[in-house]
């Protein structure tokens, strides 16, 4: 495969372990599974020598060739070899080479191969050629794929040894190494090719998609690999299908993987893929029921057998080829599983999803008819029976053998629920596929409880959605009423957690009272259509028939997310015990956003920013909280343009028009207009301060710290006056409260008070808070005594966040205080090392943004890199830096 020059990653150690050798006469041998860059580094191995002056020929060795067809007969490779040469005649050509060309390519026969004599006289003509090609200077002959050829190939290996030549070999095969090194008196050298690291394979995907990827996107695609994770070869092979899926897509500047919780396949053109389905014919059977099963044994592969009229030895002899392969793991109990997820996904694709439900229920029939019945085979049966009913297969017969196939599944969810919840809620939802219409309500109803309970909203909404489809007919009577009321509740709960708003036919469902169906579907509406936040009284109200209730004293008790928007905080305030926090989805990611944030974990809450913008287009309250937390990071990192991106403009009203105001208010004081800043200041205060009167404080602590902090620096006495009457907005009004940590920053900035910005940051470091706690410190050190360890403390924060306005803010402070600063680096590579790798990038065309994305620094410290290195070389341009570094001529690179 050819690849850009530089595009080399990982590798170095052992592209410095082939170059040592090259110019003297002996073996190499480039050896590493399929896909570990051998063809990669051997090119850049010939790339080299031709920098260095060294005769270099690059022979590709295939049992066949685009001209000629079929090569199997050329059992030395030599058609190979001839094709090469007359490749690069022009550079190394003369008329001893030709003469050796012609006298070969008259040998070169199959008829030459069919006795001894021939095949000595065409060595020896070969050996010849090489004299030729060596002619006395340094020479090296590069071998690629030497296991597609013949294994008598090793043998025009050795005739390149004997004519002086450097013979380097890429090869999968241990025997072809331990052949090849052991030749004559020159000792042969291994070079290994092992897995790269995850530094490595994020580089590789930044190099091949000339975009920073997010850092979230490499740990993703390793897990699906799984044993191929650093397998540059598996690494590449996934980057395209994704970008064309629209799974990895560019988002606030980084490539995002959406929908992460998606299965990730290799493609079909795979050549692992291939291969199981070239080895046997129920190969990528055998793989799809291992891996969309909860326990498959080697003991199944007779039912297995059975199930696909195969025989057993056969299906023996696929385990254990695929266990060579490395693509199945057997566990010393005897249980298979796949060693790469990615595979899994991919056979799963290629069996199809109905050829698989129905290879599920023909194991189930099969166990049965096997005598293998519910008193010995409970769980597997439940695990087939699962397997081959859910996503919507409805219709099913529900004759296994004679067993009551929804009686089967509920005593083996009863049996498994006390260690694993989530398999005992997948089997009770398979067992509405299979229970009597008498059944089907009492089951749904409790079902919708317990995916509430455990959390798995997406399969909430598609047992929701199926149950609706199954009973379109508007009910009569109060028992199915308040059935129906349920259904829209659960249908309200899905949506907003899954981000996929419920079919209109659920939202629209008659009831009498309509008041719950109609609170739920208002709820909704406005959150994916107005994009409007929700109250706790107006969930309860939705929620009512899931059992929610809703108690005001309660309600005004600080929440975990005290001044945020915290969905997850309202449902659990109304569920209670009944509700279990989702793991995925929106308002996961939301939650995981604010909490990264105030943590001082920035570099987490953008990744899930990302992602749920990516994942999650639709304008709705999550998003936007997204959006705002992540322009308010870019241009805290002065990443203003980014910033902007982000802010956007508003889609229609903003769901949280004081946090709005606040990043707003961020940016304007970025551009150096001061008094453009206090001016929108008090019109944003004063107009967040009356939304919190009337219920909605999100963002306003923030803002009034803002506010405060511009205000003390530029503003006046009256502002901070109003700024004080509008921080008692954001606690509860009872007299015997403490102050907020708002108030108390407040008046630290107010009145100089030292012991107020103390308390502050007592109350926020206590509560984990590292933003807020930032600023607290910052206050404290412009009043304290000895302000050393405030500004320390601060600046340590800000390093960790990455915060460049706040470091250079404190950088001044420090030296009106006359404090020195510890000195931070934000990376330990060398300069040389850095401006080698910037060197390489600059010679695939790249610009400084995409080496910036690929290195993983600003574009200013490339454009810094750059400049010295112009300094030191005396370079003009960027070519001229190129050429002189493919001659060497940079010293320390």
């Amino acid at each position: 495969m050819s690849r850009e020059r530089g595009g080399l990653v990982g590798r170095n150690e052992e592209l410095a372990a082939v170059s040592v050798h090259l110019g003297k006469p002996v073996p190499i041998v480039v050896r590493g599974p399929r896909g570990a860059g051998k063809t990669a580094l051997l090119e850049e191995v010939a790339s080299e020598c031709r920098d260095r002056g060294i005769r270099t020929l690059v022979v590709e060795l295939t049992s066949s060739s685009p001209t000629s067809g079929d090569e199997t007969w050329d059992l030395f490779g030599v058609q190979a070899v001839l094709r090469a040469l007359r490749a690069g005649f022009t550079d190394i050509g003369g008329s001893r080479l030709a003469t050796a060309l012609a006298a070969v390519n008259q040998l070169c026969t199959p008829s030459a191969y069919e006795s001894p004599a021939t095949r000595a006289r065409l060595l020896h003509q070969v050996q010849r050629l090489f004299d030729s090609f060596h002619a006395g200077a340094t020479a090296v002959v590069l071998l690629d794929d030497v296991d597609a050829a013949p294994a008598t190939v090793v043998t025009t290996a050795w005739a390149a040894l004997r004519a002086g030549c450097t013979v380097v070999v890429a090869c999968d095969d241990e025997t072809v190494a331990l052949e090849l090194t052991a030749y004559g008196d020159a000792a042969g050298h291994v070079v290994e090719l092992g897995p790269l690291d995850e530094q490595y394979v994020r580089e590789l995907i930044a190099v091949t998609t000339r975009q920073q990827p997010d850092p979230a996107v490499t740990p993703a695609i390793q897990a699906a690999l799984g044993s191929l994770a650093g397998n540059p070869g598996a690494v590449l092979a996934l980057c395209d299908p994704l970008i064309g899926q629209g799974r990895l897509t560019l988002v606030g500047g980084a490539l995002c993987l959406a929908d992460p919780d998606a299965p990730i396949a290799l493609p079909a053109g795979h050549w692992l893929v291939q291969l199981a389905g070239r080895t046997h014919p129920f190969g990528l059977r055998l793989l799809a029921l291992i891996a969309d099963s909860e326990r498959f044994g080697m003991d199944d592969l007779v039912v297995f057998a059975d199930a696909v009229e195969g025989e057993l030895d056969r299906c023996g002899h696929a385990v254990d080829e695929f266990t060579d392969l490395g693509a199945l793991r057997c566990a010393p109990d005897g249980v298979l599983t796949l060693a790469s997820p990615a595979l899994g996904a991919a056979a799963v694709a290629a069996v199809g999803g109905n050829a698989l439900r129905a290879l599920h229920l023909a194991f189930a029939r099969h166990l049965v008819a096997r005598g293998r019945g519910p008193a010995h085979a409970l769980l597997p049966l439940a695990d087939h029976l699962a397997a081959g009913a859910v996503n919507g297969a409805t219709g099913v017969s529900s004759d296994v053998g004679g067993l009551d196939a929804a009686a089967l599944l509920e005593h083996a969810a009863h049996r498994v629920r006390p260690r694993n919840p989530t398999l005992a809620a997948r089997w009770r939802r398979a067992a509405l596929v299979h229970c009597s219409p008498t059944d089907h309500a009492p089951l749904l109803a409790s079902l919708v409880r317990e995916l509430t309970r455990i959390g798995r909203y997406d399969w909430l909404g598609e047992v929701v959605a199926e149950a609706r489809g199954a009973h379109v007919e508007p009910a009569a009577d109060p028992t199915d009423t308040r059935d129906s009321r349920e259904l829209a509740a659960a249908a309200c709960l899905a949506a907003l957690h899954t981000g996929i708003p419920s079919p209109a036919s659920l939202r629209d469902a008659p009831t009498a009272p309509p008041r719950a169906a109609g609170a739920a579907a208002l709820i909704e509406g406005r959150w994916f259509g107005a994009n409007e936040p929700f109250r706790t009284a107006e969930l309860a109200a939705a929620l009512a028939p899931l059992g929610a209730t809703y108690d005001p004293p309660a309600a005004r008790q600080p929440l975990p997310g005290d001044g945020w928007f915290d969905p997850i905080g309202m449902f659990e305030s109304v569920l209670g015990p009944a509700y279990g926090a989702p793991r995925h989805g929106p308002l996961a990611l939301c939650r995981r956003i604010v909490d990264d944030y105030r943590r001082g974990q920035w570099d987490d809450a953008l990744s899930a920013a990302r992602t749920l913008s990516a994942t999650y287009p639709a304008a709705t309250p999550a998003r936007e909280v997204a959006r705002l937390l992540a322009a308010e990071i870019c241009m805290c990192r002065d990443e203003l343009e980014l910033a902007e991106n982000w802010l956007g403009e508003p889609d229609g009203r903003s769901a949280f028009p004081t946090l709005r105001s606040w990043v707003e208010m961020g940016l304007l004081g970025c551009r150096g207009q001061a008094d453009a800043t206090l001016a929108f200041g008090r019109r944003a205060c004063a107009a967040a301060v009356r939304d919190a009167k009337a219920g909605d404080a999100a963002g306003l602590h923030l803002l009034i710290i803002r506010r405060a902090f511009m205000a003390s620096t530029c503003g006046t006495g009256e502002d901070l006056a109003e700024i004080q009457e509008a921080a008692k907005a954001c606690s509860s009004p009872s007299s015997d409260r403490e102050p907020s940590p708002t108030e108390l920053l407040v008046t630290a900035v107010a009145y100089n008070s030292f012991p107020a910005a103390r308390a502050a940051a007592a109350a926020l470091r206590t509560g984990g808070y590292r933003t807020e706690l930032a600023t607290a410190h910052l206050i404290a050190a412009r009043t304290a005594d000895d302000a050393r360890p405030w500004l320390r403390a601060a600046d340590e924060i800000a390093e960790q966040l990455g915060d460049t306005r706040l470091r250079r803010y404190i950088k001044s402070l420090a030296r009106t205080r006359g404090v020195s600063l510890p000195r931070r680096t934000t990376n330990s590579r060398s300069s040389a090392e850095v401006e080698t790798r910037i060197i390489q990038l600059i010679r695939q065309g790249m610009t400084n943004r995409q080496i910036a994305a690929v290195i993983r620094f600003s574009e200013k410290s490339v454009e810094r890199h750059l400049t010295r290195l112009f300094a030191k070389t005396g370079c003009r341009s960027r070519l001229d830096l190129v050429a002189a570094y493919e001659r060497g001529m940079l010293a320390g690179t």
